[in-house]
């Protein structure tokens, strides 16, 4: 049996590491690891088989990653800050005709990949989008809303995260908030956003351990598509903070602007880090969406103790086996990851694979 073959890009670090370990729990592809260091993915993965090969790649070096997609059916990139990285992967992938899928959804990259496929006349497919937030928060909505929209109003849906930022992550949260991307302080009404005169750093209690939280209320791109294929009436979502000072130093940095320069950028970044470096040393994250269905308040989450960085790598990996059964004639460009995948198919996986649980309040 011939094996599809799929290409990853940043595969030592956490992301990448879910994905790999996700895919290689399959069985059913042929992997090729891409590392600046092959002895890192040795070192990580042990000795190249017949499921998993290496070849050294880097993503600023154009010619070394058009070698790298050659002969893949999908490559999926990890490595970051997105907001550097860009469409380089993605180009590559235009240039060898390989489709391709991203866990991040900076809005940068997404305007630079769409531009880069006008210009070339692209005809593959590219997902982007398809980690833990943005991504499994938009795809969870899908799921929930796929059978009953139609009665569905009022939705709410909450995001908290447990551990440490990395520095690339923390990175690509600051060059958001230099590129303003998102609606802040809005809610969803009717196909438009709506701006908020309250709510920021309100309070709700989440399940455990999770619990106190304080809200920043933000409509994304990835968000708002969602709510619109299935005409939703009216929506929030927040993003959630542990302490009020966790809040306070993300709204200041916004505030203030601490991102003019690439040094401030780093220092900007590397406060987030600080702030969010804590004594509870526990993981995971929680999507929890609350929403009316003919007068009646329901009550549904997601809920992982595994670091949501690794979930996001688990996630993209769902959505890859997804996308080498897709007809790629039928979906030429680039799309957020949740309008490409069947939400209910992707949820059997997701549960399988024991990272994540699903809960209802009765």
């Amino acid at each position: 049996m011939n094996r599809k073959s799929i290409g990853i890009v940043g595969a030592t670090g956490q992301v990448g590491s879910g994905v790999v370990e996700t895919l290689l729990e399959n069985n059913s592809y042929q992997l090729l690891l891409g590392s600046r260091k092959i002895e890192k993915l040795v070192e990580k993965y042990g000795n190249e088989s017949e499921a998993i090969q290496y070849k050294a790649v880097d993503v600023f070096d154009k010619k070394s990653l058009i070698s790298f997609c050659y002969n893949c059916d999908l490559m999926i990139n990890t490595a970051g800050p997105s907001s550097i990285v860009l469409d380089r992967v993605a180009d590559a992938c235009m240039e060898t005709n390989t489709n391709y899928l991203d866990v991040s959804g900076d809005k940068t990259m997404k305007t630079a990949i769409k531009d880069a496929m006008t210009k070339r006349n692209s005809s593959i497919t590219l997902a982007i989008s398809a980690g833990v937030y943005p991504g499994l928060t938009e795809m969870f909505l899908a799921f929930l809303m796929q059978n009953n929209h139609e009665s569905i109003d009022d939705i709410r849906c909450y995001f908290a995260g447990k551990g440490n930022f990395s520095e690339t992550g923390a990175y690509d949260i600051i060059s958001s908030l230099e590129k303003d991307e998102g609606h802040g302080m809005a809610y969803y009404c009717n196909g438009a956003i709506k701006k908020m005169t309250s709510g920021i750093g309100s309070q709700i209690i989440l399940p455990p351990p999770f619990n106190e939280v304080y809200t920043l209320p933000v409509i994304s791109e990835e968000y708002m598509e969602c709510l619109n294929d299935f005409k939703i009436t009216n929506a929030h979502f927040y993003n959630t903070f542990a302490t009020q000072k966790m809040l306070t130093d993300f709204i200041t940095i916004k505030a203030m602007q601490l991102f003019k320069t690439e040094e401030e950028k780093r220092a900007s970044a590397n406060r987030l880090m600080k702030t969010y470096s804590t004594k509870d040393k526990s993981q995971g994250f929680i999507i929890y969406v609350v929403w009316d269905e003919n007068g009646v308040k329901r009550k549904k989450w997601l809920q992982s103790s595994t670091n949501w960085n690794y979930c996001s790598g688990v996630v993209a990996a769902c959505v890859a086996m997804q996308m080498l059964d897709i007809d790629f004639t039928k979906k030429k460009g680039c799309y957020f990851a949740q309008s490409i995948i069947d939400s209910k198919e992707l949820f059997n996986q997701l549960l399988r694979t024991g990272y994540i649980s699903m809960i209802e309040e009765n």
